[in-house]
């Protein structure tokens, strides 16, 4: 690389890990926005994974390897980077007691995909007595015995649904290897499309712990008798319940900013009880 190029590449490393403030005068003011733009943008739930946890593999890090630039970002700022900085201080109390406390040198917390501790809450769009409603399904990455992943239907929100046929138990599924792809996240859930018209596996798509509440049997009753049909997922947002005393949210912010993509938009410290109630909270549909 030339000296030049090496010397634009570091000015846009400094300004990634100064104040947010600087972001938006330095993509309308150099050259090469669009790819500042794209290096910095969380742009899948997958990347936010890679950057909070300091993958050494990361997209990020690649980058900066084949720009031949050192990589001078600690976890500590990776971290602080994926926050929405439109919604809440840079410098706030409770960001800096949570990225102290993951970041903490004896027991660093990271995220596990494969783990119990997050879900996607997907505002669903379906076409309902000739007209569209909003139903929240919430999913979660689940293991199968092949030591394999898939996602799973855990809960639905609150809806005006009505279902003229009711069916209190989910009927096994014909083909049992049928399941909603782990990486589903990455094109928007739009395998759920296809999930939803398998009537005859439909039971794999659900979790059957869950089936009871009064709001999965509506759902479920309502598309397994075609009386809804899925049209598309117009927002989803992720909710973490972090080492039984962190709860935070993660949502798309598409903007023209460095500082966007998926970013932590709302964090709370709980006390154990609470991150209960507030995982009952989401798993009933409330």
């Amino acid at each position: 690389m030339a000296k030049k190029g090496v010397l634009k590449c570091l000015i846009f490393i400094s300004v990634f890990i100064c104040p947010h403030r600087l972001f938006s005068q330095v993509i309308s003011n150099n050259e090469g926005a669009k790819d500042k733009h794209f290096i910095y943008e969380v742009k899948e739930i997958d990347e936010f994974f890679e950057r909070f946890n300091d993958d050494p593999n990361s997209f990020i890090r690649g980058v900066y390897k084949d720009r031949h630039v050192k990589f001078n970002i600690d976890r500590q700022r990776l971290i602080r980077s994926l926050f929405n900085y439109e919604n809440m201080s840079r410098d706030s109390v409770m960001m800096n007691a949570f990225i102290a406390d993951v970041t903490k040198k004896k027991k660093p917390i990271y995220l596990d995909f494969y783990g119990d501790n997050w879900y996607a809450e997907l505002a669903c769009r379906f076409k309902y007595n000739s007209s569209s409603i909003v139903v929240p399904v919430i999913m979660k990455i689940e293991m199968t015995p092949n030591k394999g992943s898939k996602w799973m239907i855990v809960a639905v929100g609150t809806s005006t649904l009505k279902s003229k046929i009711l069916v209190t138990e989910m009927a096994p599924s014909r083909i049992k290897t049928k399941f909603i792809p782990p990486t589903s996240h990455g094109t928007n859930f739009v395998s759920l499309k296809r999930a939803f018209e398998d009537k005859e596996n439909l039971s794999s798509y659900f979790e059957s712990f869950y089936f009871k509440k009064s709001n999965m049997l509506e759902f479920y009753n309502a598309v397994l008798n075609r009386e809804i049909e899925f049209q598309d997922v117009i927002k989803i947002k992720y909710h973490f319940l972090l080492a039984d005393k962190w709860v935070f949210t993660v949502e798309n912010f598409p903007r023209e900013a460095l500082n966007s993509g998926w970013l932590i938009n709302y964090i709370q410290r709980v006390s154990s009880p609470e991150m209960e109630s507030y995982r009952n909270k989401l798993l009933s549909g409330n």
